[in-house]
């Protein structure tokens, strides 16, 4: 039996057909990429309710349930691409080719997620209690109900667009730090006996209980370090 490193291997003749799979890699400096990946995927997501929530805001009649809703999860999304905590975040000093306005926009976004989408502080939302006054023939009459006041700013696709815009520049800054991570794992990789990376397996979630909500997941070792 002969084989080929470049091609299929031979076999009494015939060619044997090549076997391709999946295998995780689990070594220290591939914990980086990882993270890297895990925001592209928050990027990714973030974006594609941004497009969603722009077509809904051009059909008839509009759902602004929904429409707002993908708003609200776009911003949740990007946020948690700078937000501290068990993963990776990414700082500002990350944004290198973003403009001043960039980051204004930037900013916003992230004081929004902050402040209104993830809690309640801001005033683009108030509930307040109501009474129905009622007067007849000039005399006032006893208030005899009480409801709910509720004023609040709806985040619509005109709000999606501009994310998405912002998303875009991030994501270019992101992919090129995932370029670079890629480059020199591959090159670590490639210099390994062959079977460091052939003898793994793919990694194979376990299903996950109501308890494991209260649990974090692994810290990896490459975090970000926090702003001074």
């Amino acid at each position: 039996m002969g084989s080929d490193p470049y091609g299929p291997p031979l076999e009494r003749g015939r060619l044997v057909p090549s076997k391709i799979r999946a295998v995780e890699i689990k070594l220290p400096e591939a914990e980086l990429l990882a993270e890297l990946y895990s925001i592209i995927n928050d990027l990714e997501a973030a974006a594609d309710y941004c497009t969603k929530a722009e077509e809904l805001e051009k059909s008839k009649p509009r759902d602004f349930v929904v429409e707002e809703a993908l708003v609200w999860a776009a911003i949740i999304r990007y946020g948690r691409c700078f937000t501290s905590g068990i993963r990776l975040r990414l700082g500002r000093e990350d944004l290198t080719s973003l403009t001043v306005e960039d980051l204004a926009e930037h900013d916003h976004f992230y004081a929004l997620r902050d402040r209104f989408v993830a809690h309640s502080i801001c005033p683009f939302e108030e509930t307040y209690v109501t009474a129905s006054a009622h007067e007849r023939d000039g005399v006032l009459l006893p208030i005899t109900a009480v409801h709910p006041g509720h004023h609040r700013v709806i985040l619509e696709g005109s709000t999606a667009r501009a994310l998405g815009s912002l998303i875009s520049k991030v994501s270019v800054e992101v992919k090129k730090r995932v370029s670079e991570e890629e480059k020199k794992l591959l090159t670590l990789i490639q210099s390994l006996p062959l079977e460091t990376i052939h003898s793994g397996d793919l990694h194979s979630p376990r299903h996950i209980l109501q308890s494991d909500v209260h649990k974090a997941r692994r810290q990896r070792s490459n975090k970000h370090p926090p702003d001074a």
